[in-house]
């Protein structure tokens, strides 16, 4: 036994909304985050792939976890509007909402294990203000091999 640990690294940010999708599939997740960004003035939107999942839904599509980061920086009270909203379209389930009630969020950055990678993005879409987004993948970056 080496003793050897994993150190699980995440961004923490109390004015970027970032958003932890957990089974979904990869294109409901890539259609919301358009569009709530469109709707809601949340600038620019990047979507990365947290970690893959055995189930599937009704249709077979395979289930996967996600995060979306939008580019707008906001005040913590907007933040946690968003996350209400976003609980009750059923795009992030009751544990990462109630999380909000730390007074940031925190998205993983490197892998968790050898099994589970750093995340990886998988879609942006450009819509001005990108700041939020730029502040996470810097940090992504440096530590996404970490782990």
């Amino acid at each position: 036994m080496s003793g050897r640990g994993n150190v699980v690294l995440g961004y923490t940010s109390d004015t970027t909304l970032m958003l932890d999708c957990d089974l979904k599939a990869e294109d409901e997740v890539i259609r919301f985050a358009k569009g709530y960004t469109k709707m809601h003035d949340l600038g620019s939107v990047v979507v990365f792939k947290t970690s893959n999942s055995k189930q599937i839904d009704l249709f077979k599509k395979k289930l996967g976890n996600y995060c979306v980061i939008f580019g707008k920086p906001l005040s913590w009270e907007e933040i946690l509007f968003h996350v209400e909203q976003c609980l009750r379209l059923g795009i992030v389930n009751r544990q990462f909402a109630n999380m909000r009630s730390l007074g940031a969020i925190t998205i993983r950055v490197n892998a968790k294990n050898s099994r589970t990678p750093a995340p990886l993005p998988v879609f942006y879409y450009k819509n001005g203000d990108r700041r939020g987004i730029g502040n996470f993948t810097r940090y992504w970056r440096q530590f996404r091999a970490e782990g």
